[in-house]
């Protein structure tokens, strides 16, 4: 299965099977890199896949995410694409009418918020929908989110902490054996794999949807002037919600297989 012929889920699954010990990603915590595996990394996609599953995620559907840079954003992309659904990232800056435009247009029920302060805003922007009239309509009922900090005290029914997810996700993979396996099975590379928002324009953004071949096509094309090869380290600053990032960190990532740190 060449890149191109794959998709970023069933990319990472090959790489957990032929190198399960390698590093994935590297995260710095007190100064030092702690490192997640090709395996461990493919685990916790299932794991989150299957908690996504339980909240009703389905092809076809678009999960968001807002925050950082962070293992957690990258785990919550692909385990959206292992159902087949898409992702659009939102850059962590956005705020009131940008953010509840982009929302509502995607039509996102589940978004995975970094920290207080995205889910401050996501809060906010379900107080003020309220009652109001919007065409499209705000339709989110889940946030979850992945740093806990600041966040103990807040009983709101629809937050979630991303690991509590993950451990509903395990108890619905018990319930439902093998049905994952047919999602990646059924999953094509022409499948709508992320959502970008344009920028540039003197109007609000628009959203536009790219494929995993057209992502892997142009990491392709990328590495044949500029060759990347699997014991490589990228380090990873730029917003996942931009494209560039996608297609140097994820596309080239999975494609190399190389450490994103």
């Amino acid at each position: 299965m060449g890149p191109q012929t794959a998709t970023f889920p069933q990319l990472l699954a090959r790489l957990a099977a032929e190198r399960p010990d390698g590093t994935a990603l590297q995260e710095k915590r007190y100064g030092i890199w702690q490192p997640l595996s090709w395996s461990g990394y493919a685990t916790r996609v299932n794991d989150f896949a299957h908690g996504l599953a339980a909240l009703g995620i389905r092809r076809g559907d678009v999960v968001a995410v807002l925050g950082d840079n962070r293992p957690e954003w990258l785990i919550a992309e692909l385990a959206a694409q292992s159902l087949g659904a898409a992702v659009v990232g939102i850059y962590p800056t956005s705020i009131g009418e940008e953010l509840m435009h982009v929302l509502s247009l995607a039509r996102v029920r589940v978004v995975v918020a970094e920290d207080q302060e995205q889910v401050d805003k996501l809060i906010h922007l379900r107080e003020e929908a309220v009652g109001v009239v919007r065409d499209p309509p705000l339709l989110v009922d889940t946030v979850v989110y992945y740093d806990p900090h600041g966040l103990e005290q807040y009983d709101e029914a629809f937050l979630a902490e991303f690991t509590a997810v993950e451990d509903r996700g395990r108890a619905w993979a018990g319930e439902h054996p093998g049905w994952l396996d047919e999602q990646l099975a059924a999953a094509s590379p022409d499948d709508v794999a992320l959502i970008c928002t344009t920028s540039g324009t003197t109007s609000r953004p628009k959203l536009a949807e790219l494929s995993h071949a057209s992502l892997l096509a142009m990491a392709e094309h990328l590495t044949e002037v500029d060759p990347i090869k699997p014991d490589d380290r990228y380090v990873s600053f730029l917003p996942f919600a931009w494209i560039g990032e996608q297609m140097l960190a994820v596309a080239c990532g999975l494609s190399r297989g190389l450490t994103i740190s």
